[in-house]
């Protein structure tokens, strides 16, 4: 956890730093990055988790016995765009590990609660190569693929590694349906940083899909060769 409050400390300091050199001068670096958040394209989604954890997240990927998943949308993501195609994005999810659910090797003897909280940094492919018009021929950017990498917190509530901080890696696509709705998928491979690191239990696969909310929009590089804008 100290990891994670150290790294989101850093990019709010590194934020404003730039924030400060870009535009009017006279204004406040705090004020200035409040006003950049607050004109800056958002994404809400909510929707469903499915947790691999059964000890083996990447030997046995087929394994449906040992999937978490909520019945109710209990998933929640906040992503903000920073400029070039960057977005920051925090996202909690809440699950129940069933009983006899097998999780890290064990059979669970009762339910028990799973939350996870992570810190995000995507990087949209469009912003270097508009995959939607130079591959797909399509005339928008309906298709938004990312790379995903951050660090969280979980807690599984259970015996085995109840706390464990993460490396998270993985990707993502937005698609969007209307200028205000669409669709988020992503699949999260989530290394816990205990020893030994990239082999513990505390590793799993964190998987989702939701319904998204847009509030203002990215446009990337299109045919003529045009940098990258925000409406």
């Amino acid at each position: 956890m100290k990891k994670i409050l150290f790294l989101t400390a850093i990019i709010f300091a590194l934020t404003i730093s730039a924030q400060a050199q870009v535009g009017d001068v006279k204004q406040k670096p705090f004020k200035k990055f409040v006003l950049t958040l607050k004109r800056a394209p958002k994404i809400y989604t909510g929707g469903w988790s499915l947790i691999d954890d059964n000890g083996t997240p990447y030997q046995a990927v087929l394994a449906p016995k040992s999937y978490t998943t909520n019945i109710i949308p209990m998933t929640f993501n906040y992503d903000l765009y920073y400029g070039q195609g960057v977005f920051f994005n925090i996202k909690s999810t809440f699950c129940n590990f069933k009983k006899n659910k097998t999780v890290n090797g064990e059979k669970l003897d009762n339910a028990n609660l799973f939350f996870s909280l992570d810190l995000n940094t995507s990087i949209s492919l469009n912003s270097v190569y508009n995959i939607n018009y130079e591959l797909l021929k399509l005339d928008k950017n309906i298709l938004d693929f990312r790379l995903i990498g951050g660090f969280g917190y979980t807690n599984r509530n259970i015996y085995v590694f109840d706390h464990a901080a993460n490396f998270n890696f993985g990707g993502g696509i937005y698609s969007r349906f209307s200028k205000e709705w669409g669709m988020n998928i992503e699949l999260i491979s989530k290394f816990g940083l205990k020893s030994p690191l990239g082999v513990t239990n505390a590793n799993y696969i964190h998987s989702s899909i939701g319904v998204s909310y847009f509030i203002g929009s990215v446009k990337f590089k299109e045919k003529s060769g045009e940098k990258p804008k925000v409406n």
